[in-house]
């Protein structure tokens, strides 16, 4: 077990001392502010909460930066050939893959603790704790879906990373895996559009199964019955859960019966 840990430790240590990491962490903490400061200048009348709230836009930062951490983190390996100097320590495979991607996911998080802490200071900076009119109820009720904003968002970043963790693992080139991995990223809000064009009503059951209309679990914040009217929260959690395994399985196989002779 304890060798398990340090695993995952020199994993971690790998992420945070790549000098490439570094530059988009401090792009990160400069840019994550910006919609907060265009609030400001544009008069925003809410509240610090409020402002906060809407600073999660900018989680798209965080999502990107974890698709190209994910897309490295087994490719480069292979890229650079030290897979080798991995694959001769006595360690079983899927616990070298276990601890890349639990390395992932534990720097996932950080960065969602830092863009959070980044903002939710710049906003109590910029904006009021409280404005007048607004009831004690009504702020609680800001505080409730902000948390769960949080949550969502990590959990919309965490599928997206482990979908490019798996390309990770498919493919050698690491530029292979981020650019499919951005693809799916950018190309969710336009098929949604596409599929609510294509089909008809009665035929919106077809999307309850795709991941690109259960991956964004905010939209239950106003429809209960998701975007297409035909899904929950708990559907959505389901699908993704399943999704979230697979990825992972498909990983494990093709990390498993990779050939490193070459």
């Amino acid at each position: 077990m304890t060798d398990f840990v340090q695993l995952i430790w020199n994993e971690i240590l790998k992420i945070v001392l790549r000098v490439s990491n570094w530059v988009m962490l401090i792009l990160l903490v400069a840019l994550s502010p910006a919609l907060l400061l265009l609030l400001k200048f544009g008069d925003y009348p809410g509240s610090a909460l409020m402002a906060l709230e809407q600073s999660f836009a900018m989680f798209f930062l965080v999502v990107l930066f974890m698709l190209i951490v994910a897309s490295e983190s087994v490719a480069s390996e292979f890229t650079t050939g030290t897979i080798k100097l991995l694959l001769i320590r006595p360690w079983q495979r899927w616990k070298i893959l276990s601890s890349k991607f639990l390395a992932v996911t534990v720097f996932l998080l950080g960065l969602t603790v830092i863009f959070t802490l980044i903002n939710l200071i710049v906003s109590y900076v910029l904006f009021p704790a409280q404005i007048a009119g607004v009831p004690d109820g009504e702020l609680s009720s800001y505080e409730n879906n902000l948390l769960l904003l949080i949550v969502y968002s990590f959990i919309r970043a965490l599928i997206l990373a482990t979908f490019a963790f798996m390309l990770s693992a498919l493919f050698r080139s690491s530029a292979l895996a981020i650019t499919l991995s951005m693809l799916l990223y950018f190309s969710g809000t336009i098929t949604n559009g596409l599929l609510r064009l294509a089909l008809k009503p009665d035929d919106y059951w077809i999307v309850k199964y795709l991941l690109f209309t259960n991956l964004d679990l905010t939209q239950y914040f106003s429809e209960p019955t998701g975007s297409f009217g035909v899904t929950s929260l708990g559907w959505s959690l389901f699908i993704l859960a399943v999704y979230f395994v697979l990825f992972l399985l498909i990983s494990w196989l093709s990390f498993a019966k990779r050939d490193v002779r070459s």
